[in-house]
């Protein structure tokens, strides 16, 4: 799939289950570049370029639940618009299972979404030569870890 994208207006980016991200989630990673960023399955991984340094380090985050099955990329502003902006789960989430059909990965109102299993995923971030993050990589994790 050629057509996915990530829009990051402020670079700051927030990670988690895409049926249960709320308002107040916090982003994991502050500071990327700002503006809308290709994105493509690579096995297992969905991988956003944002740039065209290649990596020469990675590290990753830590692994957050996934009960639902589907991780989910936004950035910190597309948030209120992806939410019910209370404390239930986001309908919003219904949508872009809706949206899947037999895909991989989907995208719904900013929302970048990977569909795996349930139990946990993680963030991969790729760094260049200058140390900037360059690449960020989803993948399910089998462990937790």
């Amino acid at each position: 799939m050629d057509d996915l994208e990530l829009d990051l207006p402020t670079g700051a980016l927030i990670a988690g289950d895409a049926a249960t991200v709320f308002a107040d989630a916090r982003p994991l990673v502050e500071g990327l570049p700002a503006g809308r960023f290709p994105a493509r399955l690579t096995g297992p991984d969905l991988e956003v370029r944002l740039g065209e340094a290649e990596p020469v380090e990675w590290s990753e985050l830590p692994a957050f639940a996934t009960p639902s099955g589907y991780a989910a990329l936004l950035d910190a502003a597309s948030l209120a618009e992806y939410t019910d902006l209370g404390d239930e789960p986001v309908d919003e989430f219904e949508l872009l299972a809706e949206r899947f059909g037999a895909q991989d990965a989907a995208r719904f109102q900013d929302v970048l979404a990977l569909r795996g299993r349930a139990g946990s995923a993680a963030l991969r971030l790729g760094r260049d030569a200058a140390g900037a993050v360059c690449r960020i990589a989803l993948r399910f994790t089998a462990d937790g870890r």
